[in-house]
């Protein structure tokens, strides 16, 4: 598994794009209607509004991953770093950032490799 953060508008998804060669049926791409992340694809982008939805439906986002981390061994993911910055008032959205952050951590404890993205550039931090 790999795992690229960084802020937003950072080219993220287009370095897994051209690191992996990642056809746009490979990928799946989180959206404010996400509520199941699909395995089976090579690559799941924007897994912070993922979590966003999962948060606001009253589900914490860590739960998705379950317990076997077989099933997503071969998935790169591709996540918003949101914990930087001023901190929410709206609790929903506190909620949303502290969950990014455990699924971020989650993900980087049983990650192969994790890539952090700023202007552009990768670095390599796993």
């Amino acid at each position: 598994m790999i795992l690229i953060i960084g802020g937003s508008y950072q080219g993220k998804l287009d370095y897994a794009r051209q690191r992996f060669g990642l056809a746009d049926d490979e990928i799946q791409v989180c959206d404010e209607t996400t509520m199941a992340l699909d395995f089976s694809r090579r690559c799941i982008a924007c897994i912070d509004r993922f979590a966003l939805n999962r948060i606001r439906s009253g589900f914490d986002p860590v739960e998705a991953f379950g317990t076997d981390p077989g099933l997503y061994r071969d998935v790169i993911f591709i996540a918003n770093d949101v914990s930087g910055g001023v901190v929410p008032m709206d609790p929903v959205l506190r909620a949303w950032r502290e969950a990014c952050g455990r699924m971020n951590m989650k993900l980087a404890s049983q990650a192969d490799e994790v890539w952090r993205l700023f202007c552009g550039i990768p670095q390599r931090i796993k």
